[in-house]
C-alpha cells in the first residue's frame, strides 16, 4: 500500500508540474502543445479601427433672452425693455440649461438695415443653469433708430430681440 501512495503522489505532483507549466507558457504567449521550437505563427494584420465619431458638445440649450440696461448682482438683464436713450449701455442676457464642455457664443448687433454694428464672440463652458451677458455701448451715443441684437449658440440662432434707440 505504501508504494502504491507514493505512485500517486509522484503522478499527482507530475500532473500539477505540467498544469503549472502549460499555464506558464500560456501566459507567456507560447502554445503549450506545440514544441519550443516550432517557428511563430505569422501575425494577422489587423484592419485599422475606425474613426470616433464625433461627440455632441454637449446638451445645452438656450431658454430666454433678454436686452435691458441694468443688470441684477448675477450679471443678468434686471428690467427688460426694448426702448433706449443714446447713451445708455445695452446689455443682451441669454440664459441657458444643459452642460457643454466647449460652446460658443455669437452677439451680432444690427442697426435697422441689418447692417452689423458689432459682433461679440465668447467660449464659455456650462455645468447647468447659466447666464452670459453681452454689453454694448457706443462712444457718443446710439444714433437714434431701430436695432436688434441676435445671440447665435454654436452658430445656431439662440433668438433675436428688437429694441429701439430714441
Amino acid at each position: 500500500m505504501l508504494t502504491t501512495q507514493r505512485f500517486a503522489s509522484s503522478l499527482f505532483r507530475l500532473l500539477v508540474l505540467s498544469a503549472a507549466s502549460g499555464v506558464f507558457l500560456v501566459a507567456c504567449g507560447q502554445d503549450a502543445t506545440a514544441p519550443a521550437s516550432a517557428p511563430a505563427a505569422p501575425v494577422a494584420e489587423v484592419p485599422a479601427a475606425a474613426p470616433v465619431p464625433q461627440l455632441p458638445a454637449g446638451s445645452i440649450e438656450a431658454v430666454a433672452l433678454e436686452i435691458g440696461a441694468t443688470l441684477d448682482a448675477d450679471g443678468r438683464v434686471s428690467a427688460s425693455m426694448e426702448r433706449f436713450r443714446r447713451n445708455d449701455i445695452v446689455h443682451a442676457s441669454l440664459v441657458t440649461v444643459g452642460e457643454a464642455p466647449a460652446a460658443m457664443l455669437q452677439v451680432q448687433w444690427r442697426d435697422a438695415n441689418g447692417t452689423e454694428v458689432a459682433v461679440d464672440e465668447r467660449a464659455i463652458q456650462t455645468t447647468g443653469p447659466a447666464v452670459h451677458t453681452f454689453s454694448r455701448g457706443v462712444e457718443g451715443g446710439w444714433l437714434p433708430g431701430r436695432y436688434e441684437v441676435e445671440v447665435l449658440l454654436n452658430g445656431e440662432s439662440a433668438g433675436v430681440r428688437p429694441f429701439e434707440v430714441r
